[in-house]
């Protein structure tokens, strides 16, 4: 299936109805283009303070869908069939608490907080703590880091990750951003509110005095490349529409390929179905692997992943590591 065909597509971020306080960026170039990964400009985040004053539980529970092209009136399909034991009837159950002891894959999935420069407004997404040679990376979506249209320098604000959350809780931390990579080719073509197979990210996380973020959480490993069909995978995340983004749920899936535009493929289900704040949110194997971040979901057809990939995901993890993340 062609990305250009998905009439019913939605992109998995929510908006937040606070007004935020923007960091403004400073000047900075891109990185090359023959590196595959385009690089944030380096932007002093919000301080370790800053962060924990700003985002406040009243912020973090202010979050709402944003527009969607979905028609409200339009109702999503039923996962077909649930695999997920304890799934409801779009497949997802709520993950056992408490996150950070019951399940590796729920403690090193967390809640992404961000403010939009386009609109002011604050948002969520998901991600996912990973290994890295810096041991300080969490993978997530592209368009939960990039906001821009095409080649521009319009990245979100503001950006902390919370591994674990639960109900506004914060057991293992704040954790602020320090630079973002995305796939040069998702910076060419822009945010477009379309699911695309290279909509991944690498998040450099800032240390805490001596602690990096893997060293505390943990981290999943990943597959560097992954095609055809792949089942048994589980996807966690905090999705905001319809569940209110408190707890953190789960679906198992069988998957296939759905054909894409630039070479690559998504990883596709109908054993589960994304709702709003679920973006970025991990796939994962039985090796605790990370497979395909969530994407999208074309509610007549369910979920879309896009898959961690030699020519996405590889580069902008080879960016953060080489910059010593």
């Amino acid at each position: 299936m062609n990305q250009r065909s998905l009439l019913f597509r939605t992109v998995l971020t929510v908006a937040g109805a606070a007004a935020a306080v923007l960091v403004s960026p400073s000047v900075s170039s891109a990185a090359p283009a023959a590196t595959g990964a385009t690089q944030s400009p380096q932007i002093n985040q919000l301080s370790q303070a800053q962060a924990e004053r700003y985002w406040t539980p009243e912020r973090m529970r202010a979050a709402r869908p944003v527009a969607q092209d979905v028609p409200k009136t339009f109702q999503p399909d039923n996962a077909s069939p649930v695999l997920t034991p304890g799934g409801d009837v779009f497949g997802n159950a709520q993950v056992a608490r408490p996150y950070t002891t019951a399940d590796f894959k729920s403690r090193v999935t967390g809640k992404i907080f961000f403010t939009n420069p386009r609109d002011g407004l604050n948002y969520v997404c998901s991600g996912s703590v990973i290994n890295s040679s810096g041991k300080s990376v969490v993978a997530s979506a592209a368009h939960c880091v990039f906001q821009g249209g095409p080649g521009q320098q319009l990245w979100s604000q503001n950006l902390v990750f919370v591994p674990a959350y639960d109900n506004n809780a914060r057991p293992l931390g704040t954790w602020n951003a320090a630079t973002f990579w995305i796939p040069t080719t998702y910076f060419n073509h822009g945010n477009d509110g379309v699911v695309h197979e290279d909509d991944v990210s690498a998040i450099a996380i800032a240390a805490q005095g001596a602690n990096r973020i893997t060293n505390v959480v943990g981290g999943l490993g990943w597959v560097p490349n992954n095609t055809g069909t792949i089942n048994g995978f589980v996807t966690h995340g905090y999705p905001q529409e319809l569940y209110g983004g408190q707890n953190q749920l789960r679906c198992i899936g069988n998957g296939r390929d759905a054909g894409g535009f630039n070479g690559d493929t998504y990883l596709f289900t109908n054993n589960c179905v994304a709702f709003g704040g679920w973006s970025g949110g991990p796939v994962i194997n039985a090796s605790n692997q990370l497979l395909a971040v969530v994407s999208g979901s074309d509610r007549s057809t369910n979920t879309f992943y896009a898959r961690a990939a030699s020519n996405t995901w590889i580069p902008v993890l080879n960016a953060a590591q080489a910059a010593g993340f």
